[in-house]
């Protein structure tokens, strides 16, 4: 149940555009701009479209975040000082709540939040449990934002990369490769 109102929650939060066409099979895109098309053969019912579109949810969501991701990437290399100082400031406030909001979860503690640019690192932990993190990860999908938090975090209870390290990390976010590896796909590009 709790799978079905989800899926109508996000049916009703995506807009998206229907195609009627010659076409004997249903398919969907996400366009760069976030934006989503259903292309449909021409009588087809819309309760059947709908059906498809609630299958695809979880495809059409991570498809969109990357898409509006890259979008907004391109709009912060052209960020104004002001703009900047913004997101930082934006990025303070999401990666305190977000840590405060996993930590508890976890059941781990951590020392202080340091929010920083740095050319490598989107996060780090030192062995005192002060948490550094990167602004930039405001300007990417909310989900990789998770990853990295859950990340740090997990070292509060395997200081190192391990498999018992990333079993902590997949307790937490079953899809981390996926975020982790859209990180190493795109972060170079913030």
């Amino acid at each position: 149940m709790e799978q079905k109102d989800r899926a109508e929650r996000i049916l009703k939060q995506i807009p998206y555009e229907i195609v009627y066409s010659a076409r004997k099979t249903l398919a969907v895109q996400v366009k760069a701009d976030g934006s989503v098309v259903v292309r449909a053969p021409k009588r087809m019912a819309k309760y059947k479209i709908e059906a498809f579109l609630k299958e695809k949810q979880d495809w059409i969501h991570t498809h969109r975040e990357k898409a509006l991701a890259a979008a907004e990437q391109k709009t912060a290399n052209r960020l104004t000082e002001a703009e900047r100082k913004a997101a930082v400031k934006r990025a303070a406030q999401m990666l305190a709540e977000k840590t405060a909001h996993f930590a508890k979860e976890m059941g781990v503690t951590y020392g202080r939040i340091t929010i920083r640019e740095q050319k490598t690192r989107w996060g780090s932990c030192s062995s005192a449990g002060n948490l550094n993190y990167n602004w930039k990860l405001v300007l990417m999908p909310e989900r990789v934002m998770d990853y990295v938090v859950i990340h740090e975090l997990a070292h509060q209870k395997e200081m190192n990369h391990s498999a018992r390290f990333y079993a902590v990390v997949a307790q937490q976010m079953p899809d981390y490769k996926v975020w982790q590896s859209w990180l190493k796909e795109h972060g170079r590009e913030y």
